[in-house]
């Protein structure tokens, strides 16, 4: 088993406006464009995870005529993805959000890709078995495979997959893909308790029967790690000037794996983690958490806040 993050993704191009006026003025809104950037929650949380020196792949579909593929593409590989894995699709559209800041407010569409699921093949099989952990969300599991049998297969393996908590659970096919897949899981403190609601006990018990931890986040009042023997409480950094939380819980779930990766314990993983979160608020746009250790140790001590 190679030690590498599989990100199982469905990469989106970002677009930021900013607007004096939305949406108080409804249809009749105007937005100044900012900046186009490659985004999606596993990209962001795969190019983290690189940027601190990890063997990071990427599992994607992408339009064979979409006129952002090349944009992406080229995005990936500076961000230092191995490639090798995306395949090229004719009638596959890319996904698009579209982010609209209007001053401390931030309003995003999303634009869902049109693909087809994986044929799992040998060699996607083997790429599966092979990595140290996977990593995606609960609605890319869905939209990339048929079934979790090829997910099931790796972790017979040994390789452990984290995922995103992030779904309203209106869906009872996203609770069952949690409780059977999940090693590990990121979940804010609103959609946990809604988990909790469609859930036969408590969620974090019944992940940490088989799995190996649960990170509640709260916002700027820190996060927690369940354990199985154990609970760790982190403090967020305070007085930050925060430019764009952007994929801030993205920039928190990247250090921690990439510090797993790297044998960290869980309380370093936890601390770095909570960080980077803080380090991405203060950068515009979705990657604003791709930083090295080092960076983060020094931005750590600028706040004062103790490793």
């Amino acid at each position: 088993m190679e030690n590498r993050l599989l990100t199982i993704m469905g990469s989106c191009v970002d677009q930021f406006y900013e607007s004096d006026t939305y949406p108080a003025e409804g249809d009749f809104s105007h937005a100044r464009f900012i900046k186009t950037s490659a985004g999606g929650c596993p990209l962001n949380v795969g190019a983290i995870c690189a940027a601190k020196g990890n063997n990071v792949y990427a599992l994607d579909m992408l339009g064979k005529e979409d006129e952002t593929t090349d944009f992406l593409m080229n995005e990936l590989k500076r961000l230092n993805f191995n490639t090798d894995y995306i395949q090229f699709k004719e009638g596959v559209t890319n996904g698009k959000v579209l982010i609209i800041l209007t001053g401390d407010q931030r309003t995003m569409y999303v634009v869902d890709p049109i693909r087809p699921t994986y044929i799992v093949d040998e060699k996607m099989q083997d790429l599966l078995n092979n990595s140290r952990y996977i990593y995606s969300l609960m609605h890319m599991i869905n939209r990339s495979f048929d079934s979790i049998e090829p997910l099931l297969e790796a972790k017979r393996h040994g390789a452990r997959i984290i995922l995103d908590g992030s779904s309203k659970y209106d869906d009872p096919s996203r609770v069952k893909i949690l409780y059977s897949l999940a090693d590990g899981l990121f979940i804010n403190e609103i959609d946990y308790e809604r988990l909790k609601e469609n859930s036969e006990g408590e969620p974090k018990d019944i992940i940490l029967s088989n799995g190996e931890f649960v990170v509640i986040t709260h916002g700027s009042k820190g996060s927690t790690l369940y354990l199985k023997d154990g609970v760790i409480e982190k403090s967020a950094l305070e007085n930050l000037t925060v430019l764009d939380s952007t994929g801030a819980g993205d920039a928190f779930a990247g250090c921690f794996i990439a510090a797993l990766m790297q044998n960290m314990d869980y309380e370093k993983a936890l601390s770095l983690a909570t960080v980077n979160g803080a380090y991405a608020c203060t950068v515009f746009g979705g990657l604003g958490g791709v930083a090295s250790f080092d960076t983060l140790i020094h931005f750590a001590k600028e706040h004062n806040y103790e490793l």
